[in-house]
């Protein structure tokens, strides 16, 4: 094997794939240098909860052999790692609870991890990610906290913390995540990667611990806005054996100058210093490239009260996916889950039906934004990654929850920070169907300001030599 290559593992898929299909380097040598990295990084950052070396290995041997065969798949060769409540067969699926930590190992794929099979990657392992998913900070109170590469002792965010921390720090080429109110997209914007949560049902949700049957998506997490043309195709894809799966049409990249819709948001979210001027810069970088921008009017139902409520249908809906653990081992939740869910579980039937009746509401915004623009344009998170030693705020959702309820593609996409400062993320939010779109507007933006994908920083303390 090579020497661990810090310059190859911060590449983005699309380059790495490049260096496969040139030759430069087997699959069997990028993965050893991953799984060296994972070895070296777990005691500081803690984003893998489990590595199937063995089975990677062998998958990566099978890659080569393909290649040598000119037989290579979309995907051939490449390691990818899976959030931690998607089912891979022969590895367990916790969802970072107690409770399934001595589960048997799952028997069969998740429909999106056996299309990434499909076309030839290989699986890695299984991420670190919040108790149930139900939060987005990733400190896990069963298997340790997830850490920041770029700031350990900060969160990576969540739930898809481990898959944020683990595509920043160049533990795998890409991940799977799941969002229910932004879990793909707040790592992504905490950890400074690309994360998009596709339209409702354009990737099969079966095979997964259910947060909240609405409002679920599961979305892929990489370096660049480039490598999602090479995942989400081979990603989607209707599955008829799931009641929330759709046949998405994707319209083509729209051609030409866009409409931006800017939200006024007002005193309706609590923004951290910062944040309103990186996303301005980033604005004008978009409008630089020729666009036009749309000023729309604050929204009707306050972002914190659409994203409380969403909080309760999600809380209602793990009564029912945990309703064994709940009444035979409640002991095994963490006080905090025990706390929502017992919240919920004092919650009538009329306040769970008023809570949708909010998220209707939202969807309706997002949808009158939209009649106005071609893409909105925002922060994706109030604030950057906080310390575990501070409060988690409660609005790390607030702009993220949007495109949940109405079930509308999102993405984020990092914006340029200054030397030493913490990652952020802008969000662009498209119509149903138009995530190609929204993926060649992030594309043009990152050429805009030069972005090159690299490893954090602070992955040179830990780093193996």
């Amino acid at each position: 094997m090579s020497r661990i290559d810090a310059a190859l593992l911060g590449e983005d898929m699309t380059s790495q794939l490049a260096r496969l299909e040139r030759g430069e380097l087997s699959c069997r040598d990028l993965l050893e240098q991953q799984l060296a990295a994972i070895d070296a990084s777990q005691p500081v950052l803690n984003s893998y909860l489990a590595v199937d070396a063995e089975s990677a290995r062998r998958a990566a041997d099978a890659s080569d052999a393909r290649r040598r065969a000119g037989t290579a798949r979309a995907l051939e060769g490449v390691p990818v790692a899976i959030k931690d409540n998607i089912d891979a067969a022969g590895l367990i699926t916790t969802a970072g609870m107690a409770t399934r930590r001595d589960n048997a190992p799952a028997d069969a794929d998740s429909p999106a991890v056996a299309r990434l099979r499909e076309a030839g990657t290989v699986i890695v392992g299984k991420l670190n990610m919040h108790e149930a998913a139900l939060g987005a900070d990733n400190n896990n109170p069963h298997f340790g906290a997830c850490h920041n590469p770029h700031r350990p002792g900060f969160t990576p965010g969540g739930s898809s913390g481990g898959s944020g921390a683990a595509v920043a720090a160049g533990l795998c080429s890409a991940a799977l995540g799941t969002d229910s109110m932004g879990s793909v997209r707040i790592p992504a914007s905490y950890c400074g990667v690309v994360g998009l949560k596709p339209s409702r049902g354009a990737i099969s949700t079966r095979g997964t611990v259910a947060l909240s049957h609405r409002l679920d998506h599961i979305g892929p997490l990489a370096r660049s806005a480039r490598d999602l043309h090479l995942l989400l195709p081979v990603l989607a894809g209707f599955d008829p054996a799931s009641a929330q799966s759709r046949a998405i049409h994707f319209a083509p990249a729209a051609a030409g100058p866009l409409r931006l819709g800017v939200v006024d948001f007002g005193d309706t979210v609590e923004w951290d210093p910062g944040i309103a001027e990186a996303f301005e810069g980033g604005l004008q970088t978009l409008l630089g490239l020729g666009h036009q921008r749309v000023d729309l009017p604050a929204p009707d139902v306050s972002p914190g009260h659409s994203r409380r409520a969403g909080l309760l249908v999600c809380e209602a809906e793990m009564l029912i996916e945990h309703a064994d653990d709940w009444e035979q081992q409640r002991e095994r939740f963490s006080p905090l889950l025990q706390k929502l869910m017992a919240y919920a579980e004092r919650k009538s039937a009329s306040d769970l039906v008023d809570a949708i009746r909010v998220l209707d509401r939202a969807q309706v915004q997002l949808q009158q934004w939209l009649a106005k623009c071609d893409v909105l344009v925002m922060p994706t998170t109030p604030q950057r990654a906080f310390s575990f030693d501070t409060d988690t705020p409660a609005n790390q959702a607030d702009l993220t929850g949007y495109a949940n309820f109405a079930g509308n593609p999102a993405l984020s996409v990092p914006l340029s920070v200054g030397a030493g400062e913490l990652p952020l993320g802008l969000q662009l939010v498209g119509d149903i169907g138009d995530e190609w779109s929204l993926i060649a507007l992030a594309e043009a933006f990152q050429q805009a300001i030069g972005w090159q994908p690299s490893l954090p920083q602070a992955c040179n303390d830990w780093w193996p030599r």
